[in-house]
């Protein structure tokens, strides 16, 4: 019996206790998915120290039971004759007495308890994933089927073209997403997620444990039908609803209305919902943006014909020896993709400082200095400032040589995070926005942002792609690369052509820092133009 053992399990079960993180919203960001992997390595490490513990108990009670009948106990013993003997009185009374007492005591010892008492205090200093968190994970599934084309039965069986198979969902798993898709009203991909639940539970290979129930998944498929105008489907499975429970909530409702509506339904109309298909088609792939993500943008010849790759020094003798790799990936407006801009080392580093910082990601309030969280951007971001971390003064130096731009008035650095289907839609980068203006965020000693560089921290595996719809431009993240813009024309009017999103992370990690370089101080590299040289769009 090893009574070290009694004292070890609490104090690991403290040590890991005191661990601690920052509460965010888990599917916002690969980091917190991260984070929440090794959180459950420990918990997973508590079970398995509460395993052998528990079997050490088991093994002291065998030990106990087989000392007295090795010597008491055998078949054809009389114990009275073995107790005769001295040594063996003394053992006997020894194991009624100590042993047992050592025993007891061990057994008193309550390690699930204790155990659980660690596992929720490390549980509660960490977000662990929630309903919320179900929901943001079903609505990055449907971005992701809808943006590159994935049917719900690869994507259920872990089947993405271009990355690693998953592990199939069980059917308990696809009901999961297909409720809550109906929950938030995306009625024709819940459908297609509840029938394939059934299709799972159908196929009859499932444990107990991995199997949805039946008949809420044919209730929820029911209700989704009705929303896609289909009430033949719903009856029949409403019907199907009864079979299994004739005293299942509003069951008898259902049935009734969708027969009446059938029965006023023209015959032609009626043909054509009855050969509606189930499991319904998912057709909906988006249009010019979801192409774009895909890589099925096309530049025009003009422009092709005018790209190109240089080397510039922009005249700066530090760069005389290392000059700046530029690709030229598209002609009014330019677009750059700027090569090498950090080493490996300082975007890890950035990454580091980055993740004490982690928030959801906000966005700028129409008309206002303040910000909001929206759906619009899935992404945890911080803003760095050079005193975090001297990494961030040595990269801000480092976009002032390859952009040739002073960074005095530039904004923080800001380090984003994409989380399970993370996107950005569409936006612009500057303020004098023609059809939204915003000119609270254009601070007088500032001025409007000028420049956009946009570092990629990280490849990614499958997705992720920059693109701005207006001019069909498509650029994938490439690690230590950095796309650069210019928001305004010269005359200080925004360039509404630089309009540009980010692609949903279909697989892999996307961190990214974007500098945003105000106008301010910037005569000198990019000197105002002598006449108008934007569109003729409503003056501010």
């Amino acid at each position: 019996m090893k009574k070290s053992r009694l004292y070890f399990l609490p104090v690991f079960f403290i040590y890991l206790s005191v661990i601690r993180n920052a509460v965010a919203e888990v599917f916002t960001s690969m980091a917190d998915v991260e984070n929440l992997v090794n959180k459950e390595r420990q918990i997973l490490d508590i079970f398995r120290l509460l395993i052998k513990a528990e079997q050490e108990k088991i093994s002291a009670i065998q030990n106990y039971i087989e000392e007295f009948t090795e010597t008491y106990d055998k078949q054809g013993v009389d114990p009275i004759k073995v107790v005769s003997h001295p040594v063996n009185a003394f053992l006997l009374v020894k194991h009624l007495s100590v042993d047992y007492g050592n025993l007891r005591e061990y057994l008193k010892n309550d390690f699930i308890g204790a155990a659980l008492e660690d596992i929720e205090k490390i549980r509660s200093s960490t977000r662990f994933p929630e309903e919320e968190d179900i929901k943001g994970a079903a609505e990055g599934f449907v971005r992701l089927q809808r943006t590159y084309k994935i049917s719900t039965e690869n994507f259920s069986s872990g089947l993405i073209p271009g990355i690693a198979p998953a592990r199939p969902m069980t059917s308990f798993e696809c009901h999961l997403i297909g409720h809550r898709l109906a929950l938030e009203k995306h009625h024709l991909h819940a459908a297609s997620w509840l029938e394939m639940a059934l299709k799972k539970l159908k196929e009859g290979k499932e444990t107990p444990k991995e199997q949805t129930k039946e008949i809420e998944s044919l209730d929820w498929l029911q209700y989704s039908y009705h929303q896609l105008g289909n009430p033949y489907a719903a009856l029949e499975l409403s019907r199907k609803v009864k079979e299994l429970d004739p005293n299942f909530p509003t069951v008898d409702s259902n049935v009734e209305f969708y027969t009446n509506m059938m029965k006023d339904m023209p015959e032609n109309v009626l043909e054509t919902v009855k050969s509606q298909p189930r499991p319904p088609v998912l057709t909906d792939h988006g249009g010019a943006y979801e192409a774009l993500c895909r890589g099925e943008g096309i530049l025009r010849p003009n422009v092709t014909k005018q790209l190109r790759c240089y080397y510039e020094t922009y005249n700066n003798p530090v760069l005389r020896a290392q000059p700046v790799k530029i690709e030229l990936a598209h002609v009014s407006p330019d677009i750059f993709v700027i090569h090498d801009v950090a080493l490996v080392s300082q975007m890890e580093r950035v990454k580091e400082v980055a993740m004490k910082h982690l928030q959801r990601a906000t966005v700028v309030k129409p008309g206002s200095v303040g910000t909001e969280f929206a759906k619009i951007r899935i992404s945890k971001s911080a803003f760095l400032d050079e005193p975090a971390d001297p990494v961030i003064a040595t990269v801000n130096k480092r976009i002032a040589q390859v952009t040739n731009f002073d960074m005095k008035h530039a904004e923080h650095l800001q380090v984003a995070n994409y989380g399970i289907g993370g996107h950005y839609n569409a936006h612009y980068d500057f303020f004098r926005n023609p059809n939204d203006p915003n000119t609270k965020q254009i601070e007088e000693h500032k001025g409007d942002r000028i420049a956009t560089l946009l570092m990629y921290m990280t490849d990614v595996e499958a997705g992720g792609a920059t693109t701005f719809p207006s001019i069909n431009v498509t650029l994938f993240p490439q690690k230590g690369s950095a796309a650069f813009w210019y928001n305004l024309y010269r005359d200080g009017k925004g360039d509404v052509r630089t309009l540009h999103e980010g692609c949903p992370v279909l697989a892999g990690n996307k961190w990214v820092s974007n500098k945003w370089i105000r106008e301010v101080g910037q005569h000198v590299f990019r000197p105002c133009a002598l006449f108008k040289d934007s569109p003729n769009i409503t003056d501010f």
